[in-house]
């Protein structure tokens, strides 16, 4: 009776072992960077204007720099300067959309457009706002994910 009674504490003792090491692993991710932060592809730095970085590789090689926002009639308009850090030259696309001085989204149809940024290149945007509420404006910059650009840039 002594022997199942230890036999069963043993048991007991072996599963709630198995269950903390299970409860404390954390499954890795494959594409999982450790030294990535979310936070990262995100400058905010401007009270009006937001810069998001839709891909990893573009942290700390791309920045927003030289924001202005004027009236254009009873619309507003922002220009951007979008400059590249890096001594790589970028094919990016840019989407951008406005939201109300509240921080509600105004207009999420924005359209990808694709440009160039050489080594310290510094790039103008120029955007307005479509509906008169606009007043803060998030500029999203990625790498594309297309295969004729890869093709177009090995044929030159």
């Amino acid at each position: 009776m002594k022997q199942n009674t230890m036999s069963l504490s043993l048991n007991i003792l072996l599963l709630l072992i198995i269950a903390f090491a299970i409860s404390a692993c954390k499954p890795a991710s494959v594409a999982e960077n450790p030294n990535f932060v979310a936070q990262d592809t995100l400058d905010d730095s401007h009270p009006r204007a937001r810069l998001v970085l839709g891909s990893e590789r573009l942290v700390g090689n791309i920045r927003m720099a030289n924001v202005k926002f004027r009236k254009v009639g009873l619309f507003t308009q922002a220009q951007i300067g979008i400059q590249n850090l890096s001594d790589v030259r970028y094919n990016l696309e840019y989407k951008v959309e406005w939201e109300d001085a509240n921080g509600f989204m105004l207009d999420q149809s924005g359209v990808w457009h694709r440009f160039t940024l050489s080594p310290t290149q510094i790039d103008t945007v120029t955007a307005t706002g479509k509906v008169q509420d606009a007043y803060k404006v998030v500029f999203t910059v990625r790498l594309p994910d297309d295969p004729f650009i890869i093709n177009n840039k090995y044929q030159k």
